[in-house]
């Protein structure tokens, strides 16, 4: 009994001790003041019509890309560009041992230099042997007239039969003469055809010669950016093996991947938001150019290429986000600039009734010129803080 006086007491006395400790720490607390921050740009929360985007993910690629290959194998001696080496149209990209073709060309130059030389004999030739022809052909003419006279000589007994005999021989040995002085004229004019046939076969030969000397020097049919280089000196280069890979870097697309159940929203010409987040400079305008006509049968989507506005910095390879303008809506907007990160949050600062900012999570949706959707977590007629919200602590006044 006396034992639970004792344990009655002590519980009472501490009660005791308890309040009266704590009304001698309150009676020594005071409220601090609130800190109050002018001059904070603020906006009232309301709905406005926005544009409805569809978004598909895409590539960078230049709208073209040339592989050079050789037109003739060849070892190759000389490569004197690297990849990402701008280069001209015209511009020697390659070079091939051409030593072959070489003593080719001062073959076929020799056989030429022969040919011509063997012209210029036979033109002096045919020259004799047409002199010769009109010798027999006057010759020709004196015997017959010589034969003419001694056959009537010969019919009245003026001349013997041996003289007779005589001119008649001299007549058939005249047209003999004329007939071998035509032959020879016409073996010389054989020769200088065939001669002029050599010429003209060493001539095409040259030619051909100069094409594949031609051919040892690849130049670059393009003007644009080396991407990729597929040999090294002393590789064998052969015909329609790619050597070195050249872009256009005047004109970029994104080829962009759309679903099949969008595809239909998206026509040629259409402007397209495009994003590049390796450039940094916000959004950029294009238009669609084409449509592939086949879908993907893995991923369900189709290819779709959208031109870009030139810009040096643009470069096969880069991630590029699409945003297809498809419809509109009613949506709470804001500024980008009221939107702020705590740690992995996303908020805005919102400013109560009676000026107390409040950091508020927010879900936002898309961005479009500088407005940011947001889907939750604020109301029409919300004030929000639009300007250096992320410096503003909780409790501040707003005024």
């Amino acid at each position: 009994m006396k034992k639970e006086h004792v344990l009655t007491a002590l519980i009472l006395s501490s009660l005791f001790f308890a309040v009266n400790c704590g009304k001698t720490e309150t009676s020594g607390d005071t409220l601090a003041p609130v800190a109050e921050v002018e001059n904070v740009e603020t906006v009232t929360v309301t709905k406005s019509s926005i544009e409805d985007f569809y978004e598909a993910t895409g590539t960078v690629k230049a709208k073209t890309t040339t592989k050079v290959s050789a037109n003739t194998m060849g070892r190759i001696i000389s490569i004197p560009f690297s990849e990402g080496d701008r280069v001209s149209r015209g511009e020697v990209l390659i070079k091939l041992d051409n030593r072959e073709s070489m003593a080719q060309m001062q073959k076929a130059q020799g056989g030429l230099k022969e040919a011509q030389a063997k012209l210029v004999e036979i033109e002096k030739s045919a020259k004799g042997a047409k002199a010769g022809v009109k010798t027999a052909e006057a010759n020709k003419e004196l015997a017959e007239k010589t034969f003419a006279r001694y056959r009537e000589l010969h019919k009245r007994g003026s001349a013997s039969a041996n003289e007779f005999d005589v001119a008649q021989s001299n007549l058939k040995t005249a047209v003999s003469e004329l007939d071998r002085a035509k032959a020879n004229v016409e073996t010389i004019l054989s020769q200088k055809k065939q001669v002029n046939a050599n010429i003209e076969r060493a001539r095409a030969e040259i030619a051909n010669t100069k094409i594949y000397q031609d051919y040892s020097r690849i130049v670059s049919p393009v003007s644009g950016v080396i991407v990729k280089k597929f040999a090294e000196v002393g590789a064998i280069a052969t015909p329609g093996s790619p050597l070195i890979s050249i872009e256009d870097n005047s004109m970029y697309l994104l080829e962009a991947a759309v679903e099949e159940s969008r595809s239909q929203l998206i026509q040629t010409g259409n402007r397209v938001n495009v994003r590049i987040d390796a450039l940094g400079e916000g959004e950029m305008t294009g238009s669609v150019t084409e449509i592939l006509p086949m879908a993907d049968a893995a991923s369900r989507s189709y290819t779709v290429k959208i031109s870009l506005p030139v810009n040096p910095l643009l470069k096969s390879g880069l991630y590029g986000l699409a945003r297809f303008p498809v419809s509109g809506k009613e949506a709470i907007t804001v500024p980008q600039t009221a939107i702020i990160q705590r740690g992995q949050l996303t908020g805005v600062v919102v400013v109560g009734k009676d000026g107390i900012a409040q950091f508020r999570i927010v879900t936002t949706g898309k961005t479009s010129e500088g407005m940011v959707e947001v889907l939750s977590g604020i109301s029409e007629g919300d004030r929000i803080v639009t300007s250096d919200a992320d410096k503003l602590a909780d409790g501040v006044k707003i005024k």
